[in-house]
């Protein structure tokens, strides 16, 4: 999205409130804009077949398998080992 808005600065490199504010408003517009295009379908599939993939790996764990299942389809916990 493009706008013609002018963006003055205060002293020390800071914007206004009301440039801010202005800002945050664009901002927004082009977030809701985004948003309402939502997700493409190729995308959606993928998702799909992923939380697809992700349940048979677990399935194959929970069997006692844990060692069959393709290596890309063990989660990643938040400190990066597998689970």
């Amino acid at each position: 999205m493009h706008t013609d808005a002018q963006v003055k600065k205060t002293g020390g490199g800071r914007l206004s409130r009301e440039d801010q504010r202005r800002l945050g408003d664009i901002l927004q517009r082009v977030y809701d804009e985004v948003l309402r295009q939502g997700v493409p379908d190729r995308f959606k599939d993928l998702l799909d077949q992923f939380d697809k993939d992700m349940d048979a790996a677990e399935a194959v764990r929970g069997q006692g398998g844990g060692n069959d299942a393709p290596d890309h389809l063990f989660r990643a916990d938040s400190k990066g080992s597998r689970s």
